[in-house]
């Protein structure tokens, strides 16, 4: 065996087959992993006649007729690595059911209430047992949330119940709780309630007043630059009529301007379908905070005010504004049953929908908000949704490179197409000091190159800000990058609206974050789905294609803004993508335009089953390269899981001489094989199903974008 980059070449007849595929004696959870081959079943004590919860793992890859066969005895919930399901049954029944299929069956473990516990609480000590805490427990079903929530209340007099919705229940509860609110039937996973909040970036006081350029805000100091549409090569699109027409984007976010469609900002007349308000005691969508407006600004704001200049990247698409600001809590309220937020929108015909906002201190976790959002996925899988990565990109170890693993949830979902932000390029305008001169610089990013270099300068560099993947377990995000530094877009009109980075004028204001870098994204997705409708003939794109024409279009940044200066002199990107700083790049809307005859874009709706395989042939008539990305809109994985991913595909490669290409990926939904130098000859791109243990009707949907050339 041996390397081609990241990609492992085998010799003919050792590719992976999924036939083959072992199963693992090991239960991979995050409170730790489990031996089944040294597990003793004893249920002695557990009470032989009341049905809980039990993890049922099988000794091989599970089948339909696996499933099939505990649905007729138990109550069948979700997948737990490696090759077990979650059921719910007595201890009597399950004994019997092990005893029955001795062949099949590994082991059926008790789901202890340890294993339903977030790593998140950190260590349990005797002198912090009376502190209350705010908790999301998540239920197995969303029927007996309720009926949970009042076994919590029994539990402790000092409960202060706070939501309960769809498989959600929100309680302040005493830390001591925790164990015994785990160990109820019924309850899936229990965690700290995250701090959600918005995802523009915070800067320095002192650096946001008087921003506003010598030319008094008149535009004609502008160069073009300032919305970030040019670096993601908007304009041919445009040229082209591509402007994101007949397309609806949905932003749950802190509101759109008035919140009146009558009156809204003249950026976003005849742009707005409808708007909900979301917010805790709220009765409007409108934006008293400015980040919504701001974000709505970059997905489709007309341009009006400043006569075209400063335009969304999809500017003819229309908006479902969804605002979640709280007027009690004077801050953003999200909804604990985020399904709503996409119903509502779906409902109104978006098919994309866009959210800068996240738990900034959730680093990585794959929580019980990222499994709400890839619960609603797999049951819709034609909304593309997008969530921005976070802010928390800092250089802690003072070696010039931002450290890793601090994404933020929901971003961390497998199905969500996750931002990052890259810099946009404007030296006039916004902020235009060294990043040393930050409050925070000298505790965050001290070490050279990034103290001295400025946030809006180098196009191929990522933002110092922008949080880092990968996720715990190991997944790669963000899955992209857009400009998101000195971005100039509509500031709300709403009174004491805040200015953000510092207005430009009335009509506009400068800003930065992953924040500002995921709504562009979201206009590019709208202009791309425009093309894929018009240009292509794909009328109805499944999220699995959308997010596969969005990272098959980008565009590698590496090395960076730094060169290729080695990790000892802070280079900014060490590999090829993917990788955890810039995914698999910067938006491309030009290339997305210039899709053509090279390129295949597959939309398999039926999907692929367990051990079967799907072959694609092309030729190259002449040496060649081949860059082809699989994407599937994974079924939910567990909270209480060491590894999200659920439904496992292959996609492999064979050359002319028989010799196979694979990542040999068993951690992400998204599968790459990029390789130059490749010789003439017939060739066969291969989409094997590995493990499928929650299929839909037993075969998991897939996107494959490839272009051979």
């Amino acid at each position: 065996m041996f390397q081609f980059g990241r990609i492992t070449c085998f010799v003919a007849g050792a590719a992976l087959v999924a036939g083959t595929a072992q199963a693992g004696t090991l239960l991979k959870l995050n409170a730790g992993r489990i031996d089944t081959t040294r597990w003793v079943q004893n249920f002695a004590a557990q009470k032989n006649d009341i049905a809980t919860e039990y993890i049922v793992q099988f000794k091989k890859a599970i089948t339909e007729s696996d499933k099939k066969a505990l649905a007729a005895k138990f109550e069948v919930f979700g997948y737990l690595p490696d090759d077990a399901l979650v059921v719910r049954g007595t201890a009597k029944d399950l004994t019997q059911f092990h005893k029955d299929n001795v062949a099949t069956v590994q082991a059926v473990v008790p789901y202890q209430a340890h294993f339903k516990i977030s790593p998140a609480f950190g260590s349990f000590s005797v002198f912090d047992t009376q502190n209350v805490q705010s908790v999301v427990v998540k239920t197995f079903k969303a029927s007996e949330s309720l009926s949970v929530a009042r076994k919590i209340e029994a539990l402790n007099s000092q409960v202060e119940l706070q939501v309960v919705e769809g498989k959600s229940v929100v309680a302040v509860v005493p830390r001591a709780l925790v164990s015994s609110i785990a160990a109820l039937t019924g309850v899936e996973h229990i965690q700290p309630t995250p701090e959600i909040e918005s995802f523009h970036f915070t800067m320095d006081d002192s650096l946001t007043s008087g921003v506003t350029t010598t030319a008094a805000g008149d535009y004609s100091d502008l160069s073009g630059m300032e919305s970030g549409t040019k670096v993601m090569k908007f304009d041919p699109a445009w040229a082209a009529g591509f402007t994101g027409r007949n397309q609806i984007v949905s932003m749950a976010d802190t509101g759109l301007d008035s919140g009146n469609i009558s009156t809204i900002h003249q950026d976003f007349q005849g742009g707005v379908k409808s708007g909900y308000p979301f917010g805790m005691f709220s009765k409007s969508w409108d934006d008293p905070m400015g980040h919504g407006t701001h974000v709505a600004g970059s997905v489709m704001g007309r341009g009006t005010a400043s006569g075209g200049l400063l335009k969304g990247g999809a500017y003819e698409a229309t908006m479902v504004a969804e605002g979640m600001w709280s007027p009690m809590l004077k801050n953003l309220s999200v909804p604990s049953k985020l399904a709503d937020l996409f119903q509502k929108a779906q409902n109104d015909g978006a098919r994309i929908h866009t959210n800068s906002w996240g738990g900034a201190r959730t680093f990585g976790s794959y929580d019980a908000f990222a499994v709400q959002v890839d619960e609603w996925s797999w049951a819709n899988p034609d909304m593309l949704i997008l969530f921005a990565a976070g802010n928390s990109g800092t250089d802690k170890n003072k070696d010039g490179r931002i450290d890793e693993n601090s994404m933020a949830s929901p971003g961390t979902a497998k199905n969500v197409l996750t931002v990052g932000a890259s810099e946009n390029r404007v030296s006039t305008g916004g902020i235009q000091v060294p990043i040393s001169k930050l409050r925070a610089a000298k505790d965050e990013w001290s070490a050279e190159p990034i103290y001295s270099s400025y946030v809006s300068d180098n196009e191929n560099g990522i933002a110092m800000f922008s949080s880092r993947g990968p996720t715990l377990d190991g997944r790669t995000k963000p899955d992209i990058v857009a400009p998101g530094t000195n971005i100039l877009s509509v500031k709300s009109q709403v009174p004491g609206a805040s200015d953000l980075w510092g207005a430009y004028n009335k009509d506009y204001a400068w800003s930065g974050g992953t924040s500002m870098a995921t709504p562009l994204t979201a206009g590019a997705a709208a202009v791309a789905r425009q093309i894929l409708a018009e240009k292509v003939g794909v009328t109805n794109p499944s999220a699995a294609l959308m997010k596969a024409v969005m990272i098959h279009t980008a565009v590698d940044m590496y090395p960076g803004q730094y060169g290729e200066v080695g990790a000892a002199r802070g280079q900014e990107i060490l590999t090829r993508r993917p990788n955890s700083d810039e995914g698999y790049g910067r938006v491309d809307v030009s290339a997305i335009l210039n899709l053509d005859g090279r390129t295949t874009l597959i939309d398999n709706r039926n999907g692929i089953a367990q051990g079967k395989e799907d072959v694609y042939n092309f030729t190259l008539s002449n040496n060649g390269s081949l860059y082809a990305n699989l994407v599937w809109t994974d079924a939910p994985g567990s909270s209480n899981a060491a590894a999200a991913l659920v439904n496992d595909l292959d996609l492999v490669l064979v050359l002319p001489n028989g010799q196979t290409l694979s990542m040999n990926d068993h951690i992400n939904n998204l599968e790459m094989i990029e390789k130059s130098g490749l010789p003439a000859g017939n060739y066969k791109l291969i989409v094997k199903g590995y493990k499928i243990p929650q299929g839909r009707n037993g075969a998991q949907p897939y996107a494959l974008a490839f272009t051979a050339k």
